[in-house]
């Protein structure tokens, strides 16, 4: 729907009365003013509990790194590019998806850009070991993110020199670069949050994108504070014990996640102003490991990958 608001009541106002409108359509209400018009976007349609993962990244040959989000209540798949975000915030309490919509976003990016893994579980990405740049580790997390560092002043000198103001400007092959980090929460060391946090601010316009996930959002995390945050303008939020969690998240005005149904993969999707339900792709463990089977194996040291000019295709 559009339409005009009436004298006297503001769009911040009317904005605020989102939820009201959610249980009385009994569906995902968005809201955003566009030309001085108040889009109103009423999602009620039903979607599938399952859908197991199939995506090929050069079917959207205009986007430089395409993830596949989950399909909204349209049956529609929402893929959005990670190049543009550049940076992807991911939330949700154990069990409900998180950890396997990392496995989709990983499987959809290798074909297009270098992938290095922060992983101090140690077990869930170990069978990517040659395939991305895995660090288990403290010593190892912050050795990754001195040479990402590095990498990133490199980039942006031969940037300037050559008068670009992005990576896709760049004549010569210059490979994007996605930093997965796994359960931010575990990470305390201060020089590594340091790194993490100048990649966030610094690195959108050489292709690096960091995409950080957790199942606890709290201002005490080191890495989780206010204006490093918002620097994050894709999200997606499954399944959440509580509205303060969803907000923190999602936004103020954005408790959905707190409220969605108990089925895992469901999650709320937030690119921008844009809001939607959408349900993830299944990828099963051993599903992704063969997908790996056969295929060349990828440099595993930074240092190395940095002067890799492609990942080969799978």
């Amino acid at each position: 729907m559009i339409f005009t608001l009436m004298p006297g009541v503001s769009f911040n106002e009317f904005k605020n009365k989102t939820e009201y409108f959610s249980d009385a359509c009994r569906g995902l209400v968005d809201i955003k003013k566009v030309n001085g018009f108040v889009h109103m976007n009423i999602s009620t349609g039903s979607m599938e509990n399952f859908y197991p993962y199939s995506f090929n990244p050069e079917d959207y040959p205009k986007m430089d790194l395409p993830v596949p989000v989950g399909y909204d209540s349209s049956g529609k798949l929402v893929v959005f590019d990670l190049a543009e975000s550049p940076h992807l915030l991911v939330a949700g309490v154990p069990g409900f998806g998180k950890s396997n919509f990392l496995h989709v976003l990983i499987h959809a990016l290798l074909p297009k850009a270098l992938v290095a893994v922060m992983d101090f579980k140690r077990l869930e990405f170990a069978y990517l070991k040659n395939h991305c740049a895995l660090a288990r580790t403290e010593v190892e997390a912050l050795a990754l993110m001195k040479a990402l560092n590095r990498e990133m002043e490199r980039r942006i000198d031969l940037l300037d020199a050559a008068g670009c103001a992005k990576v896709q400007e760049f004549k010569d092959d210059m490979p994007f670069i996605v930093l997965v980090c796994d359960e931010v929460a575990e990470i305390e060391n201060e020089e590594i949050v340091y790194y993490i946090d100048r990649i966030v601010r610094l690195a959108r316009a050489v292709g690096i994108s960091v995409v950080m996930a957790t199942q606890r959002p709290s201002k005490k995390l080191k890495i989780f504070k206010d204006d490093t945050r918002d620097m994050f303008l894709a999200r997606i939020c499954y399944q959440m014990a509580d509205e303060i969690s969803s907000r923190m998240v999602l936004g103020e005005q954005c408790p959905q996640a707190a409220y969605l149904p108990e089925i895992k993969g469901r999650g709320i999707f937030k690119y921008g102003m844009t809001i939607k339900e959408v349900q993830s792709m299944c990828l099963y463990l051993k599903d992704a490991k063969k997908m790996l089977e056969g295929t060349e194996k990828a440099v595993s040291d930074f240092a190395q990958c940095c002067s890799v000019k492609r990942l080969p295709p799978r």
